[in-house]
């Protein structure tokens, strides 16, 4: 296919991060022209796999002098920051990273490629996040765009763990196209991770045997997780580990499973999805007895008083998380690496940087630099190349009607 008089339609990536978009689509056959990220880690990473000129720069100080650095790009392909939208995270409106989503519509709008393609998390969608949504629609629309956006959960399409991404795509004609990218079979952990022991650079680091790492995670099963906020067999409280919270008698530990309940049940908020447990509402419960069981549950812990209403001490839902063989992964996000996050379906540790490379798609050959730390942050927050090499094969099937 020639564009531009060259054998093949050229990209750029801005916010590349480690390279995961870029691999995707020189994997499809497409030429990059230029990364740009203000991130050097991972500008090395990318370069020293991908061989593609970076730039390491403040996306949001792009200029028209900038210009030349995307010159020949048929496509900027873009994955800005998502942590202002994540559900997993705060989920501010006002984060300064938020800008970036918009910020590719405007760098698009000096350079004009045919195709501008903006990968991001869900909570774009957000109607509080509406303003950054809006104004990078109204930016490329303004521009000559045509633009659509879609919503993918890419466990559908061969990625090994529940990701969901809007990918919004932006083309400088007037067209009414829109990925259609043919799903893939379902990829459990078990297949993603076959023979990874194999590999070079497989490093698993088990918890110490007299932690209290150890002692966790030797009660939590496949599919179940650390969680005091829910009941039933998926959860396991922290009053069921004695050996790390303490002992409770079981009258204790009675209280405790209803206040689980109650706490969910008597709303008073319209945040959240629970509140503190009035004494009086305990009292109807455990008559006599309730005041003395929750000042010794006070006392080891496990309760704590706000004014006249009770609550749990520890309300996470979901830390030592341990994964299942025949399921896929929950997102591979920068905190895969922990063991109080994520455990691994058989063994009491957490997952490897190439077990969490594996399962965002890249290959074992595809090697990244810097600390553990850096390692992890770099492959949370990539575009599986497997996912990205999809979509840029429906870009290129589609090339001459866009």
């Amino acid at each position: 296919m020639s564009i531009n008089g060259s054998n093949n339609i050229k990209f750029a990536s801005l916010y590349s991060g480690c390279g995961g978009l870029d691999q995707g689509f020189l994997d499809a056959g497409l030429d990059g022209v230029c990364a740009i990220d203000f991130d050097k880690s991972a500008l090395s990473t990318l370069a020293s796999n991908l061989g593609t000129k970076t730039t390491c720069m403040d996306l949001g100080a792009f200029s028209e002098q900038h210009v030349s650095l995307l010159k020949g790009a048929d496509i900027i392909a873009a994955g800005p920051p998502c942590q202002g939208f994540s559900t997993a995270g705060r989920n501010d409106p006002n984060d300064h990273r938020n800008d970036h989503v918009w910020n590719v519509a405007r760098i698009a709008a000096m350079t004009k490629p045919k195709v501008v393609l903006i990968e991001n998390v869900r909570g774009l969608l957000n109607p509080k996040n509406s303003k950054h949504f809006d104004k990078t629609l109204s930016v490329l629309r303004e521009n000559g765009y045509s633009v659509s956006w879609s919503t993918y959960n890419l466990t559908d399409y061969g990625i090994a763990q529940r990701r969901v991404r809007v990918l919004i795509v932006a083309v400088l004609a007037d067209t009414s196209f829109r990925l259609q990218i043919p799903c893939q079979e379902r990829q459990p952990l078990e297949c993603a991770l076959e023979d990874v022991c194999n590999v070079s650079d497989f490093d698993p680091k088990f918890l110490g045997e007299t932690s209290d790492e150890k002692l966790i995670a030797r009660k939590i099963q496949p599919g179940q997780k650390l969680s005091n906020v829910r009941s039933g067999l998926s959860a396991v409280h922290t009053w069921e580990i004695p050996e790390v919270y303490g002992a409770v008698t079981r009258q204790e530990a009675n209280l405790l499973e209803t206040i689980v309940k109650l706490r969910r049940q008597n709303r008073k908020r319209d945040f959240g999805d629970a509140d503190p447990v009035a004494m009086g509402v305990i009292e109807k419960y455990f008559q006599s007895s309730a005041r003395d069981l929750v000042g010794s549950l006070v006392h080891k812990n496990y309760l704590r008083l706000i004014d006249d209403h009770i609550d749990l001490t520890n309300t996470f839902n979901g830390k030592f998380r341990r994964l299942k063989w025949d399921d896929v992964s929950p997102t591979v996000d920068t905190r895969f690496g922990q063991p109080r996050y994520f455990l691994h379906p058989v063994e009491d540790r957490g997952f490897t940087v190439r077990e969490a490379a594996r399962i965002q798609s890249f290959s074992d050959d595809f090697k990244f630099s810097g600390s553990h730390a850096v390692k992890y942050r770099m492959i949370g927050n990539a575009v599986p190349p497997r996912f990205a090499k999809l979509v840029a094969e429906n870009i290129v099937a589609n090339w001459g009607d866009i």
